[in-house]
Order: C-alpha cells, then structure tokens, then sequence
C-alpha cells in the first residue's frame, strides 16, 4: 500500500511539474517593436510599431520532460518571430523582457548575438526591462538579458526563456496560378492504417495559407514530384512533413516565412516512404535541383525516443524506399547500428554503390556539381528531443544564412561537394555542432566547406563527460567515424565559438561505432588532408567539473589485415588552428593516445590568420604572406600555464604566419586584369557578384549597367597572381536564368549558365 501511494504521488508531481513547464506564461514573455531607417545611429522616421509577424512561443513539449532521457533535461522556453528587412536598409528595435529575473541586468550582462556581428552596429541602450539596438543586416539573432556566465550553470542553461529574431530579406510574392491546399481532409489519399498522405501533383504550384488550420490530429505527409513548387504564405503553420524517398525528383521549390512541424508520430510505423526510418524527417527528399527557402523547421512531437532530422536532403545512409516492400521487408536505421556486414541489398539513390556495396546503376535526378545540389537559405531548424538533428544538404548542397536549435548533431556535412556558410548555431544539450559523420555507404566524400559559423551556445558539455562512451568529446568538430567513405579535402574555417564550450575538435575513427556501414571486408574509411582552422573560443574550455579531457584524436586502432590503403581508418594529414581566449589552441591540448599515435600521422597546428579585408578596384589593399614552418619532436609532458596534459611523443608541424599590407596607388606588377562578362534576359539589378578569398568579399558588384539595347554587363577587375578565388553569382529574379564568364584575355577561367539562386566558381591565376 505504501508502494502504490508513492508511485502515485511520483505521477502526480512529475504530471504537475509537466504542466508548469509547458504552461502558456501568464504575460507574453517578449515584446518586440521595430523601424526601418537608413543607417545605424538614425532615429525611427516613423513610430515604432510591434512586429508585424506572430512570436511564436514553445517549451519543452515532452508529456514528461523529467522521466524521458531524450529531452536530456532541456526545458525553458523559445520565442522566436520572422522579421523581413527592406533591401539596403537597417532595422531599429526596441525589445521588453517580461521574464522574471532579466529585469536590470545593465549593459555589461545584455547581448544580441553572434556578437562578432552586432558589435559593429554600436552598443545597446538598456534600461529595466528594456533594450535597444540596431540591426543592420539579415540573419538569426539571439537576444539575451543574462550575463554569459549563465552559459555554465546547468540548471539556469537549460531552463533559459529564450528570444531569437529572424531577420529575413524580402521575398516574392507566392505566383497567383498557385493552388491553394485546403484543410479539407477529403484532399488527402489514404495509404494503410489511417496514415494520411497527398501527393502534391508534377509540374504543380501549391501554397498554405495563414487563414487555414492544418492540424488535423494526426501525422500527415505530403510528397512531391517533379517541377513541384510549394509556398508557404507568411505566418502559415502546418503541422505536416514533406517527404519524397519513394523515387528521385528534379527541381523541387519550397519556399515562404511560415513554419512546418514535425507534431505527431506515425499512425502506423513502417510504410516505406510514408513512415519507415528514411522517411521519419520533416523534409526529406531525394533529387537534384532542390530549394527550400525561409522556412522555420520545428519538431513538437510529445512522445519520447522520436527521431527525426529537420531537413534531410539524399541522405547517405538510408535507401530508396521500395514501396510496397520488397522481400528485405522495410528499412530499419537499426541494420546500421552495432551491424557488421555484409548488409541487405538495399537500393542506393545517388550514391555510389547500394547497402551491401554492389555497384549502383541508375543516377537519373542525382546532383553532378553545385549547380544543380540542393539549395538552402534561411531556414531555421529548432527541436527539443535528441534523435531530432539538423541540417544535412547531401552531395553537393549548399546552406546559408540559416539557424540551428537542436538537442543532437547540428549540421551534418557528410558528402562530396557540399558548403556551409554564414550559419548560427545554438547547440542545445547534446550532439556536435559540426558532425563528420557516422554510418555513410561506400562513395567519394571529397571537397565539402565550412565556414563562417557563429556557435553562440554550446551546451553539449553538459553530456560530454558521459558521451560518447570512448575518450571523445562532443566538441565543436568531430565525431565517431564509422562509414565506408574515405573523407578527403574536407576545409572548415572560420568557427565562432561566444560561450562556455568544453572542446574544439573530439574526432575518432572507429569500425565498432554504434552507428555504421563497413566495406565487405569490415573495413572503416580513413579521413585525410582536412583543415579545421581558425576556430575562435571567446572563453577557456569549460568542462563543468569533467574529469577527462575531451580534445581527441584517434584512428582505427586495429584495422583488420585486409584493410590497407584508405582503408586503415587513419586521421591523416590535419591541420588545426584556433584560439582560445588569446592563447593558441596547441598540441598540449590534445590527447592522442600513445599506443595510437601512428594512426593521426602528420598532425599540423597553425596560427590563426586574419582573413584580408575587402578592396575595390579603385583602391586596394594587398598583403603579402610570408610562411614558415618548422616540425618538433614533443616531449613525453608539455605544460602550458592553462593547460597541463601528458602526451606521447609525436612529430607536430607548426606554422607561424606573419603578413605586410601596403596601399596600392597603381596596378603592381603581381596583378592580373580579368573580365566578368554577366548577361540575364530579366532584372539585372536582381543580379550581384562576388569576387572572394576564403569569406571575405575582395570585389563586389551588381549587373545594373544593362540598358534596353545592351543585354550584358561587362567590368575589369585587378587581382593578385598565384591566389585561388572564390567567384559567387547570386539571381534574385522570380525566374532565374543567368550566363557569366571570368576571363583572363580570351581564356576562360571559369563560366556558368544557371537557372539557380547561387553559382559558385573557384580559379587561380
């Protein structure tokens, strides 16, 4: 009897502590009123208005956050709102926190975040309850009433009442032959089980409305096809998935500032690409020519242990769904974890070779370059249960300027091709922000960017004493490399890290990783030639009491005699640079296990560098690198006055770099004239370059010259010989069609033809 009434008392308390922590606040917990004028430090012309867009608010929808590990103790809250910036002008905002405890926190403890850039558009006013500031371009903003040392506290990290702004460019309106999707639940084609599916028809235009409800209970999917568009009108909220794993499509547009939610599981589990685990995503789809733009990607799912990515694009580990299913019945993610092969001859999509490593045939509708890989720009991904990742763009994909919330791995860069620019991420209580991978199949992974990554928080320490369970944090960087692909050229550069942050790079190789796909021969791919530089840490490493040290490196430690070549699992020529809170992130740092060490040869630390500044063509600013390099043998102990750990001796390469700038008056002899030739049949205004070293914009322009009788834009540009360049095109037409060539006298250095938002180019000259 005593038993029973404490289990009771057990279920009435966790069910009222559930009941607080998803209860609506009794005041809104943000205010947020805004102004456009045309510079920072200009007073509003007009009054301040609140947002036009809903703020929306979550918590941790979990039925009971205190009894599912999933949730690993994320509670709080989220309030997020769409806010859209004119062209060439600066947003005035003026913002109230009505949450206990963020009142008079002063200037020195209030921050709009990523820091590094917000700070040029000039200090905030705070008074109160009250704060002001400025901003002057696009992108996800944290604002904060809380002092950065929050950000160690567990209990006060994970139940922060947070605000983040999403300030969006302008976006055409949705084409009025678009196709409204009604709420209407005779719209929808029964698949089996009560599951409601609708297949949005090829070569159609499709829009949800702000006006509709699209809720209906109960998981619904919807496919697309071929020349599908779908649009989302501002402030709609469909409680939806959009998936298409059943075969692969070409040109696909998903496009709008409403929000689609990942909200119930399946009613039945198991119908292949409807509900089995390749199609559990909100968005997964397979193809080339895929755009998903604006969109906020939310998962509210209640229950415990549902997995599900954000936005998933060719996922490298799951199959084509054969539908009905095939003798080798439906796809299950639990063949790759803890499995060895050989594995089922599940089908590949693009890549190289299917499931059991026999060669694939067809790859009709697979991306070949970046022009035709999957394009994603500003689209916000937020959940609260791990199992619920980010961003994966597949081969050759590109995301942008987008935003990252989750409770697991971040963005996921896992194949040939693909980049990640300008991406704020808020790293909730587990996962890595930047995962490597875990259980690809057997193909090229060669080439992939990152860059310009403003990691504003990273919680993850909070796990990472505890997992995973060999000597690997969960850092910034890494992972538990368990694929078949041999990972090559990989460059990430330029990772802005605000706050408490246990590690920088926690990277292994290992054939028995929980989640994996081996060669035929119980092999793991190795990872070589790869940079992870000029990583940034505002703070020390904070580890939260931890007691092991979470810097790792490791390959395979016993590769099987039949793996050789690419095939040892070897960590193999990295180069790392960073800085830590004004001393150089260094070796000492690291630990490399002494009985492994011949498994991360030719390991390189470098100083961060200073990517240049922007030129013009009139007036320039040129810099002359001069590099030296000299290789140490460590000793068995290296101390620094931070940090003390014991090594074993290892050839360490490290690289000083010093610079000299100097004002150019007149061409000098290094450079080289090219000629950008641009032509579209539309707006030329809507059209802009970009000449670029790394991140940084060297020369930029706009096709604007064009007259009724003249249809290309032509410009000189002067650069520096003997440097790799970076050309971008970005079309902001509603249809998009733009030809250009750089060349150097009558050669061509490079050219596109594209019907795309975003080109992107590299040459030396």
């Amino acid at each position: 009897m005593v038993f029973d009434f404490q289990l009771l008392l057990f279920i009435i308390v966790a069910a009222a502590f559930s009941n607080i922590v998803k209860a609506q606040p009794t005041s809104t917990p943000y205010e947020v009123k805004t102004c456009v004028v045309n510079f920072v430090g200009e007073s509003c012309l007009t009054d301040l208005l609140p947002v036009a867009n809903p703020i929306r608010y979550q918590t941790q929808p979990g039925t009971n956050p205190n009894a599912c590990e999933d949730t690993v103790g994320q509670r709080g809250s989220l309030s997020f709102v769409d806010i859209t910036l004119p062209t060439n002008q600066v947003l005035y905002v003026e913002v109230t926190t009505n949450v206990e405890g963020q009142e008079n926190v002063g200037i020195d403890n209030f921050h709009v975040r990523p820091s590094r850039l917000t700070e040029p558009w000039g200090t905030p006013t705070v008074e109160f309850n009250l704060a002001s500031f400025y901003i002057a371009d696009t992108g996800q903003f944290s604002v904060e009433f809380a002092s950065s040392d929050i950000w160690k506290d567990l209990q006060r990290a994970q139940n922060f009442d947070a605000l983040m702004l999403f300030v969006n460019p302008p976006m055409d309106p949705i084409p009025s032959d678009a196709v409204l999707i009604e709420e209407d639940i005779t719209q929808f084609d029964n698949v089996g089980g009560g599951q409601l599916a609708r297949t949005l028809g090829q070569a159609g235009k499709y829009y949800f409305s702000a006006a509709q409800t699209y809720d209906w209970g109960q998981d619904v999917v919807y496919h697309v096809m071929d020349d599908t568009e779908v649009y989302f009108e501002q402030n709609s909220y469909v409680k939806a998935r959009i998936i298409q794993t059943k075969q692969k499509v070409n040109n696909v547009l998903i496009r709008g500032y409403g929000v689609l939610d990942n909200a119930y599981s399946p009613t039945e589990y198991d119908i292949p690409g409807e509900s089995d685990d390749g199609s559990r995503q909100a968005i997964h789809i397979l193809g080339k020519n895929i755009e998903i733009s604006g969109l906020s990607v939310v998962n509210t799912l209640k229950e415990c242990g549902e997995f599900g990515y954000a936005l998933n694009i060719n996922a490298n580990w799951a199959p084509v769904a054969v539908s009905p299913a095939d003798s080798l019945g439906v796809f299950e993610a639990g063949e790759l974890q803890n499995g060895n092969p050989p594995y089922k001859a599940r089908p590949a999509h693009c890549q190289d070779f299917n499931m059991d490593d026999t060669q694939n045939t067809d790859f009709t509708n697979c991306p070949t370059s970046q022009n035709d890989g999957a394009k994603v720009s500003f689209v916000k991904a937020i959940s609260w249960q791990m199992g619920q990742d980010g961003i994966n763009a597949g081969k050759y994909g590109t995301v942008t300027d987008s935003f990252v919330r989750v409770v697991d791995d971040a963005l996921k860069p896992w194949d040939s091709g693909a980049h990640y620019e300008r991406i704020t991420v808020w790293q909730l209580g587990l996962g890595w922000p930047i995962n490597l991978g875990w259980w690809g199949w057997t193909q090229d992974d060669v080439g992939t960017s990152v860059e310009n990554v403003y990691l504003i928080h990273n919680q993850n320490w909070m796990t990472s004493n505890d997992w995973p369970t060999t000597n690997s944090g969960q850092c910034v960087v890494g992972g538990v490399y368990g694929s078949s692909s041999v990972k090559s050229n990989y460059r990430i550069h330029n990772i802005f890290v605000e706050t408490a942050c246990s590690c920088a790079v926690g990277l292994e190789i290992n054939k028995a990783a929980f989640s994996r796909h081996l060669t035929p021969k119980g092999c793991v791919g190795s990872i070589k030639n790869m940079s992870i530089t000029n990583m940034f840490f505002d703070e020390e490493f904070f580890t939260g009491g931890a007691t092991r040290t979470n810097n790792f490196l490791r390959g395979e430690r016993n590769p099987g005699s039949l793996c050789t070549g690419d095939f040892e699992g070897k960590i193999s020529d990295l180069t790392i640079s960073g800085d830590v809170n004004g001393r150089a992130l260094s070796r000492s740092d690291f630990i490399v296990p002494r009985k492994f060490v011949g498994t991360v040869p030719n390991l390189v630390f470098e100083s961060v560098t200073v990517d240049p500044p922007s030129t013009t063509t009139s007036t320039s600013t040129t810099s002359t690198t001069s590099s030296t390099t000299t290789t140490t043998e460590l000793p068995p102990t290296t101390t620094t006055t931070t940090t003390t750990s014991t090594t074993t001796p290892i050839t360490t390469t490290t690289t000083t770099t010093t610079s000299t700038s100097t004002t150019a008056t007149s061409t000098p002899s290094n450079k080289v004239r090219v000629k950008i030739v641009i032509e579209t049949p539309y707006d030329p205004t809507k059209v802009s370059w970009k000449v670029k070293i790394g991140s940084t914009n060297i020369v930029t322009g706009k096709a604007s010259t064009m007259t009724s009788t003249n249809s290309g834009y032509e410009t000189f540009v002067d650069l520096d010989a003997g440097i790799r360049y970076k050309f971008v095109v970005i079309d902001n037409n509603t249809i998009k069609d733009t030809f250009w060539e750089v060349l150097r006298g009558s050669n061509v250095l490079v050219d596109g033809d594209c019907n795309c938002r975003k080109e992107v180019k590299y040459f030396t000259l």
